[in-house]
């Protein structure tokens, strides 16, 4: 009788070992997971922080109970997450587990929204692109104009850039400012072609997310690993409206060359504008995030591809976060170091910067 006890007890401590081993190696792989989607996840809510509980924009750093939605949403979530690690460095699996368990639903529900927003902003900045950008500027073509006038057996190309002239004797009949539209026609229209190619595979991956629970049985719900495929599907659909985003970038970039003419202009001011009867009108003072100075002295600029999205005005200024955040960067923050100079003040007095202005919609 006390061998067959014995017995048992031995028996029930072996389960109970075997189910604390496998429960921590399931709460040892959902700690990496999580960790890897909150990395992920932080540029992104912090670019777009959501309004506070008023209904105001919200700042950066903003105290407590002032926070934007997504990024309060985003600070519980990093809370549950702790918890779940303290519980797990105790060697408290179970309770870890249900910690982390509770985490991945947070991510799973910000990422839904999420994933919706870049889509939508994704498919603006596209059609954005596509239209003319300053309706006042002759020289501002939409894209399918540019398709039309700029191509092949074209007016343009065939009787003015095609025809050989004799310099001086055989003046230019055209405008040197359109010329890039001819070298850059296809580039753009691979850009819009690439650009809905990839807002279309966006849809289609956040539509696959939302399906897992339409196909299950009225019996079954939702469990980790649907989660997790959920969760990828969202991240997706993200990563594939951030190509969009970028594609329709390269569009504004291409079509405004010049845009940029105020980085180099010690006054800071845009390019004068000629109309069609010879007359120029004074360029305008640029700001960039609200502030103008003589951006040519600042030691962060960069006039190739390393250009930081605040500085780059070819790029209409409510997709200025959308071009960081492409890039995985953290639009205010590169704000604060590169255009107000944070960490630079004596260069920030040469340069006559004044402080920050308050948080405004772009940052939403």
């Amino acid at each position: 009788m006390k061998k067959s006890f014995l017995i048992l007890i031995m028996t029930l401590a072996t389960q109970n070992f075997l189910f604390a081993e496998a429960v921590s190696n399931k709460s040892y792989k959902k700690r990496i997971e999580l960790l890897t989607y909150l990395r992920e996840l932080e540029p992104i809510v912090k670019n777009f922080r959501g309004e506070d509980p008023e209904g105001n924009p919200s700042a950066l750093n903003a105290a407590e109970g002032k926070e934007g939605f997504r990024l309060k949403k985003y600070l519980e979530a990093k809370r549950i997450y702790q918890e779940g690690l303290q519980y797990y460095f105790e060697g408290n699996y179970v309770a870890s587990y249900q910690r982390f368990l509770e985490c991945q639903l947070g991510v799973e529900k910000m990422l839904e929204e999420l994933s919706q927003l870049y889509i939508l902003r994704a498919e603006e900045m596209m059609k954005v692109a596509m239209e003319r950008k300053n309706s006042n500027n002759p020289l501002d073509k939409e894209l399918l104009d540019i398709s039309i006038e700029y191509g092949k057996g074209s007016y343009f190309r065939a009787d003015v850039m095609d025809a050989p002239r004799e310099a001086p004797y055989s003046r230019r009949m055209y405008d040197p400012k359109e010329v890039h539209y001819v070298y850059n026609k296809y580039a753009i229209e691979k850009n819009m072609e690439l650009g809905y190619r990839h807002l279309g595979l966006a849809k289609d991956a956040r539509i696959n997310a939302l399906k897992v629970e339409r196909n299950l049985e009225k019996h079954q719900k939702l469990q980790p690993s649907h989660r997790k495929f959920r969760i990828e599907n969202y991240f997706g659909a993200v990563n594939l409206a951030r190509d969009s985003k970028a594609n329709a970038i390269n569009i504004f970039k291409l079509k405004y060359p010049y845009d940029n003419y105020f980085l180099s202009n010690s006054q800071a001011k845009s390019e004068p504008v000629r109309d069609e009867n010879g007359q120029y009108s004074e360029g305008q003072p640029v700001k960039v995030d609200g502030v103008t100075y003589d951006f040519s002295n600042n030691p962060y600029i960069r006039f190739d591809h390393r250009l930081q999205a605040m500085f780059d005005v070819r790029v209409p200024e409510d997709y200025r976060v959308d071009h960081a955040d492409t890039r995985g960067r953290i639009y205010d923050i590169d704000s604060n170091n590169m255009v107000f100079l944070k960490y630079d003040q004596e260069r920030k007095k040469s340069l006559n910067i004044p402080a920050k202005p308050a948080a405004t919609t772009q940052a939403q």
